[in-house]
């Protein structure tokens, strides 16, 4: 029996198959572009579980230490005693976050400066979410979105530098690849053709302020690419 034209077959409708997956599915387009190369809205200050059910990739956290030492995700910016354990949040994330075709962004912003502290957050992270976190020495920014689907992306600052959630931090505001900004920096930029084009091969993150305007102007006019003052959520291409 001659094989050769049901190999061809195959062939043929198995590349029909990859078009049609491209075309119709998140995972194809997720392929297509490296992070840098997408927009996404996030919340901090909000409840986690409606954030994610509503699609939500990118959360932010506040982290402030109970009298104890273990860490607390604060519900607002200027009380440090009002929060939820950070341990119930690990459990939250890995219960409803996961699966996913899309990574899960998480900033972490400490407000102490206890290695104490710091350090049990690390703990709750590698106990609930040791098969979700990501662990690469690439350049997370340059990595194409569909390599970290189903993956914990942690950023932070240099405030964790010395504890043990350092080695979990896959990407740094300290870093080439990752700035922070506040909300009048990425509206009104000091120099805005620099923000736009680091941002063509980087990201920028649009972090909260105390001060945010009724009629907000778009941080995504030079580029900014995470914005916690957001609508939406999920991935979106940069046009």
């Amino acid at each position: 029996m001659d094989l050769l034209p049901l190999v061809v077959l195959g062939v043929v409708l198995y590349a029909i198959s990859r078009e049609v997956m491209t075309t119709l599915t998140p995972e194809g387009s997720a392929h297509s572009g490296r992070l840098c190369d997408y927009r996404c809205p996030g919340v901090v200050f909000k409840p986690i579980s409606a954030a994610l059910a509503s699609g939500v990739r990118l959360l932010e956290v506040h982290i402030s230490p109970d009298p104890s030492g273990e860490p607390l995700v604060m519900s607002r910016i200027d009380d440090e005693y009002d929060g939820v354990s950070f341990e119930s949040v690990c459990v939250t994330l890995v219960n409803e976050g996961f699966p996913s075709d899309y990574p899960l962004i998480l900033s972490i912003v400490p407000h102490t400066d206890s290695t104490v502290t710091l350090n049990r957050v690390a703990y709750h992270l590698k106990t609930t979410l040791h098969r979700q976190m990501l662990h690469t020495t690439e350049p997370v920014d340059q990595m194409l979105l569909g390599e970290l689907a189903n993956k914990l992306v942690i950023i932070a600052g240099p405030e964790v530098r010395g504890s043990d959630l350092e080695s979990h931090v896959s990407m740094s505001w300290g870093g080439s690849g990752l700035r922070r900004l506040e909300y009048s920096q990425a509206v009104h930029p000091r120099d805005p053709e620099e923000l736009r084009g680091f941002n063509k091969n980087h990201i920028s993150l649009v972090g909260p302020t105390r001060v945010y305007p009724d009629a907000p102007l778009s941080v995504y006019t030079y580029g900014c690419q995470w914005n916690l003052f957001g609508s939406g959520s999920g991935f979106e291409a940069v046009p």
